[in-house]
């Protein structure tokens, strides 16, 4: 539906977002959070192990969700594109979740979550035992150790980039950047909210030209830290370009799903329309389609090499249940909301596209599940599939999805809900497309 807005339509000072609205949500999230924390404490006590895996899956999740609040407004400012400001506050509060993740992610810095999780750092530190006089580096002591243990020569040859040391500091390396770049342009946006100053927009679109690459370094590298180190042999050229379509396209969805909750109580009425619904729901299309490009072409290359290093990660996940699994992505992931979202009145209609956005969600899930969770039985010794685990996966996520969340909400309030005085808001909120 088509509609005209003006400034005197918009309130002044913008909208501001009030908790006790979305309080049954935001409590229960934060119910939800807390009570995941306490059982993921015991489960930490009692299984470190199998629950090291269910903790790597739930922050890796959410750190996908994060990138993509934060490529979006990387995207949208560099781009120069107007139809998305009304929206944009959303993805500046979702990216500035990177600090509480980077809190709720310390349990993989500790060695004993460690141990289950990457066989590497087991060798490195079994290296470091094992110096001497003679022997004075880990690197020489992987060396020494790979003349009965053969495949430790990839170790060897890894050194530079794989080591203990390395990590650690790349660990705090990523999260600084992108927690850098959500407050940089959330500051930029926010100070314009005050004075109505174009020049914020031009400094932040020229900052997102330079950090757009460092923010693609860092999904990249840690993609391959945090999941392709689960099996150090293993390696694939595309992989990083593979998690940011996971990111982009869950990202999307979860702005959708948010724009509708908000409007449900009564927010943005005057700056989102229809049409915001239908250039969002044609993003994710587009990474819908994008994300089933990169799936097949990793595929198909690993496929038609057949390396034996590399085909070991389809293989476990062609075995017993899991392929099964795997089957369910290629038809919940790509084909069903590719047909969905074709239609041009589907995505115009909240309700519609809402419950495909919580299917992709859900099936984003299953993509990350399916991307760390097979590597957990052959690990531990435990066979393909670890029974009972799963309790543990779910603890995982809830507690991850209920702490973010209620922070997020919470968060919300404390600006505006769109940039209130961005010259281009009204080029926005009278989108037609």
């Amino acid at each position: 539906m088509s509609h005209h807005v003006t400034f005197n339509d918009l309130p002044q000072g913008g909208e501001k977002f009030e908790p006790a609205k979305g309080s049954k949500l935001i409590n229960g999230l934060g119910g939800l959070g807390a009570l995941g924390l306490l059982a993921s404490i015991f489960l930490f006590t009692k299984d470190t192990d199998s629950f090291a895996y269910s903790w790597l899956f739930a922050f890796f999740f959410s750190f996908t969700l994060v990138c993509g609040g934060c490529f979006w407004i990387l995207l949208h400012n560099a781009s120069n594109s107007g139809w998305g400001i009304s929206l944009r506050r959303l993805w500046e509060q979702l990216a500035n979740m990177a600090l509480p993740l980077a809190i709720l992610g310390i349990p993989l810095l500790i060695p004993a979550v460690q141990k289950p999780l990457y066989e590497w750092m087991g060798h490195h530190r079994e290296a470091v035992h094992h110096m001497s006089e003679h022997v004075t580096t880990v690197k020489e002591a992987l060396h020494h150790a790979s003349e009965t243990n053969p495949h430790l020569h990839i170790l060897v040859q890894k050194f530079g980039y794989l080591n203990i040391t390395a990590w650690y500091v790349r660990y705090f390396v990523y999260f600084g950047i992108l927690a850098f770049i959500a407050a940089v342009l959330r500051g930029k946006s926010v100070k314009q909210d005050l004075d109505g100053d174009i020049k914020h927009t031009i400094k932040a679109r020229a900052f997102c030209c330079t950090w757009m690459l460092f923010f693609a370094l860092t999904v990249t590298f840690a993609a391959v830290d945090w999941l392709m180190s689960l099996d150090y042999s293993w390696f694939s050229t595309m992989w990083g370009v593979y998690i940011f379509a996971g990111c982009a396209w869950s990202s999307m969805a979860l702005t959708i799903l948010l724009v509708t909750w908000l409007r449900g109580m009564g927010y943005l009425q005057k700056v989102v329309s229809e049409e915001h619904y239908h250039i969002m729901g044609k993003f994710v299309l587009a990474f819908t389609i994008f994300w089933a490009y990169i799936a097949f072409s990793q595929y198909f290359l690993i496929w038609y090499a057949n390396i034996t290093e590399e085909t070991r990660f389809y293989l476990t996940r062609n075995t017993e249940g899991w392929r099964d699994v795997s089957i369910f992505i290629v038809v919940g992931h790509f084909i069903a909301p590719f047909v969905l979202l074709l239609s041009q009145p589907r995505k115009k209609k909240p309700a519609v596209i809402s419950g495909i956005c919580l299917w992709i969600l859900f099936m984003h899930v299953v993509d990350i599940y399916w991307n760390v969770i097979p590597e957990r039985g052959p690990s531990l010794g435990q066979g393909v599939v670890v029974p009972g685990a799963w309790v543990g996966d779910i603890v995982a996520l809830c507690t991850f999805v209920g702490l973010l969340g209620f922070i997020f909400l919470r968060s919300l309030a404390r600006y505006s809900l769109y940039p209130c005085r961005d010259p281009r808001l009204l080029e926005s909120a009278n989108v037609v497309n």
